[in-house]
């Protein structure tokens, strides 16, 4: 994708991400596509970091909160990284990010929105 490759370095990919990344890949048929993935974490094309304790304290407190929701473990440590790191968010699953807040009139600051997106 053309806006990954322009933010390179600038792009932070959480652990959870890897893993869920790879899963979504391989269970698709593509497994080749989940190891270049990645491989491009670890030569450095994004950022690959783990949340920090109070990151995945904050992603448990939502998870919670929003138990009946649906939103996974990894959307959960995304928004807590976004809010502690002060980040957007990259997604295409627009669904739980616009379910799950921190607080009154809260809204995850995403880099792409829906009416964006090909197509809408």
């Amino acid at each position: 994708m053309d806006l990954l490759a322009r933010l390179g370095r600038a792009v932070v990919v959480p652990l959870p991400v890897l893993v869920e990344v790879d899963l979504l890949l391989r269970s698709r048929g593509y497994p080749g596509a989940a190891i270049t993935f990645g491989q491009s974490l670890l030569a450095g094309i994004h950022q690959l970091e783990a949340p920090t304790a109070s990151e995945l304290e904050l992603a448990f407190d939502l998870g919670k909160h929003y138990l009946d929701s649906g939103v996974d473990l990894p959307d959960l440590v995304v928004m807590a990284m976004a809010s502690h790191r002060q980040a957007r968010i990259l997604t295409w699953d627009f669904r739980h990010f616009r379910a799950v807040v921190l607080r009154r009139g809260h809204h995850w600051p995403l880099v792409v929105e829906e009416n964006e997106l090909p197509g809408a």
